[in-house]
């Protein structure tokens, strides 16, 4: 029997942007949807399992929306398209609905209900090159009523779901009334008014540490100074005017403190910052408020050490000083973190447990070999992701997932869970860091939220609003009333949400949507101010269309050496780079990349391909090259077999055979595919994805959400382009 054990702390964060739109609505309906779905839930299975601890960070303005729901009877838009008799429907509320109703997981949120998934087949493939304008009248008023009540009833969590009334809906499945619809909102409202009661009541209990962040979302350290960007990248490139207020981000850390304390009726004593971004001025800001502790990502640590980093490392809290002022860092293991949010919902629960587990165990050995079994006490292994967006990724919304890894946690005498409070409570003195890397949990920089095109502009339209708002402050003509609504509006678009949007890292079918709500609260200011808005506000400042892949043109044919290793300098020079810290991602973003960067090239009569890895290889890793065009076509390339295999469909069955293994896994990863065992003739787009698999299950696409287009060279080639 194990006599010390490993402490485990998860950190669930809670948090989406502020969607109220200048009309007073809620523009998207994500913070109900994710309310019903997951914010209660996560707490109604936890107490099932009371020997399981856990952080939960709350973010204030999301907060303040569910409240907003709950007290004052706020409606969102998908609400109101929803209340709306299904026979009074006009034809733009039929065309808004059948655009909006669809967008959730169709595989484990929309199939597995019969009727739902039949309103689906009919908008997605009756007609599927028809406009939505001409397919609205594909659909009967009880089509309508039937997908206005499933596209809010699937939203609901699979423990809330459990409510006599929610219960009685699903059962009915189909012919949904007037009535029924009616029902199903007020229950969704009783369900948000649930959250933050269950959380108090749980804190209360011990059984869950709360933390919370600054109010509207903001980069802490790039409002104290976007400077900081530079000193994390020093290749990123600034906006034009340098944004430096400090007082803005103390603003927002008291205001977040302040409210979370009203709500909860003591004040945290841990803040998650926005997106684990850090620096020293922020964790001294932060200190100043007495918070004990923060957290943020295992490469913070790495950059900031002065001596030589160990693996083990960050599994101490740190203790940052500086003068007379220190505070308490924690460092997430990105790993762990990213295969609860990205990996594990394409496996099997206990495969996937089993998995989670075995890695702890790992850790806790390592530990243990460097200090001894009493080294355990000062060591904890942090868990930290976002607590909503992953789970709809999962069968059964990661239910099933989430209570086969609690029972196991229970039940083994070598784990324990540890809030992050209670953890410093018992623990040794943390060591001492001195100096502290400013950037985010994402790639130990800020680059998702500056340095692009269109980050910078957002950062430029900013400022200038917000100077216009000082000298508007300085001739005393707003009364404080109109001022206060004023600075709401700055303090509101300095969130991160914006900017996760703009630029080529993220992509989402509502990105429109979130430029149009930055640019209206910009505005805002303006109105309020009595002053004509600038011509700049009304121009969009998301693309509506760009090359998410920055790569090198294809100069001329190449002919590597398949060995694994980089033979020559000039062995490559030709191919096409694929940067992988540009796969496109949509609201979460995967910290633990397999592919750093992608080599594409050929000669007349193969294709190559190379993976220079962001962490050590696995031999257990598959290469999957997933053809789509000009046909369907797998190539499986297997380093532990040795084997490359291909598999082709045909009528009614699978043709498979192997090919010649040209192919080498060591430092990198090089292959050579003959365009002849593909089947393609000269002149061929051949359009791919490349999918890594290890003991059998996906771990990694890319690109995630467009394909690779290579042509095949005709006998004239002449270097044409090739696009992602």
């Amino acid at each position: 029997m194990a006599t010390e054990k490993l402490n485990l702390a998860f950190l669930w964060h809670q948090h989406q942007p502020y969607y109220k739109n200048s009309k007073g609505v809620y523009h998207m309906p994500w913070v109900r949807f994710h309310g019903v779905k997951d914010y209660l839930d996560m707490l109604l299975i936890l107490e099932e399992f009371p020997a399981i601890k856990q952080n939960i960070n709350l973010v204030p303005s999301l907060l303040l929306q569910l409240q907003d729901y709950v007290e004052k009877g706020a409606k969102d838009n998908v609400w109101m398209l929803t209340e709306i008799p299904a026979g009074q429907l006009g034809k733009e509320e039929k065309e808004a609905i059948l655009e909006n109703f669809f967008l959730a997981n169709a595989q484990h949120m929309i199939k597995p209900y019969q009727r739902y998934y039949e309103l689906y087949l009919k908008y997605k493939y009756e007609s599927p090159y028809t406009p939505v304008k001409d397919r609205a009248a594909h659909f009967s008023e009880q089509d309508y009523r039937d997908l206005q009540v499933w596209y809010n009833l699937i939203w609901i969590g699979q423990v809330s779901r459990q409510r006599p009334a929610i219960r009685q809906l699903f059962e009915k499945e189909r012919h949904f009334s007037e009535a029924d619809k009616a029902v199903l909102l007020e229950e969704s409202r009783r369900i948000l008014a649930d959250i933050v009661p269950a959380h108090r009541r749980m804190w209360e209990s011990g059984q869950i540490e709360l933390s919370t962040s600054p109010f509207y979302h903001p980069i802490l350290p790039l409002l104290i100074n976007t400077n900081a960007a530079r000193e994390s990248n020093p290749d990123c490139l600034l906006p034009q005017k340098q944004f430096s207020h400090p007082e803005d981000a103390e603003t927002q850390l008291k205001r977040g403190l302040a409210y979370f304390e009203k709500l909860f009726g003591r004040k945290p004593a841990g803040v998650w910052p926005s997106e684990g971004s850090v620096s020293a001025d922020t964790a001294l800001l932060i200190a100043r408020q007495n918070i004990r502790w923060i957290a943020t990502d295992e490469a913070i640590l790495a950059k900031s050490l002065r001596e030589k980093y160990h693996p083990n490392r960050i599994y101490q809290p740190h203790r940052f000083q500086s003068g007379s002022r220190a505070i308490s860092i924690f460092f997430r293991d990105h790993y762990l973190s990213d295969t609860i949010g990205f990996v594990y919902n394409n496996w099997e629960e206990e495969r996937a447990v089993d998995d989670f587990l075995g890695r702890l165990y790992a850790i806790r050995q390592r530990i243990i070999e460097e200090g001894g079994e009493n080294a355990l006490r000062s060591h904890v292994v942090s868990v930290i992701l976002d607590g909503e967006n992953c789970w709809e990724h999962y069968p059964h919304d990661g239910r099933v997932f989430m209570r086969h890894l609690y029972r196991r946690i229970s039940g083994e005498d070598w784990l324990q869970t540890r809030t992050f409070s209670e953890f410093l409570d018992l623990s040794p003195e943390a060591p001492a860091l001195y100096s502290l890397h400013p950037g985010s949990w994402i790639n130990s920089n800020f680059n998702i939220w500056i340095g692009a095109e269109e980050d910078n502009r957002a950062w430029d339209l900013l400022k200038q609003v917000r100077d216009f708002l000082v000298e508007r402050e300085k001739e005393g003509i707003l009364t404080p009333q109109m001022l206060a609504e004023a600075w709401e509006q700055i303090y509101i678009a300095e969130g991160s949400d914006w900017c996760w949007w703009y630029g080529d890292d993220h992509s989402s079918a509502q990105d429109l949507e979130f430029d149009q709500l930055f640019r209206e609260h910009l505005m805002k200011v303006y109105d309020i101010a009595g002053a004509e808005i600038p011509a700049a506000l009304y121009q969009t400042i998301k693309r509506t269309h760009f090359d998410r892949f920055g790569s090198i043109r294809p100069l001329n044919f190449i002919k590597p050496v398949i060995d694994g290793q980089v033979s020559h300098f000039y062995e490559w020079v030709g191919a096409a780079v694929y940067d992988g810290s540009k796969n496109v991602q949509t609201a979460m973003h995967q910290v633990s990349r397999i592919i750093d960067k992608f080599y594409l090239g050929f000669d007349a009569d193969n294709f190559y391909f190379r993976i220079d890895f962001s962490q050590k290889p696995d031999m257990m890793y598959e290469f999957v090259i997933a053809g789509k065009t000009p046909r369907q076509i797998t190539v499986v390339i297997s380093p532990l077999r040795g084997v490359i295999e291909k598999f082709a469909p045909q009528k009614e069955t699978v043709e498979s055979a192997f090919l010649n293994p040209a192919f080498k896994m060591g430092k990198i990863f090089e292959a050579a595919l003959s365009f002849k065992d593909l089947g393609l003739e000269k002149g061929d787009l051949f359009g791919f994805q490349l999918i890594i698999k290890q003991n059998g299950q996906q771990v990694e696409i890319f690109p995630h959400t467009k394909i690779i287009e290579i042509e095949v060279p005709i006998a004239e080639y002449d270097m044409r382009e090739w696009s992602v």
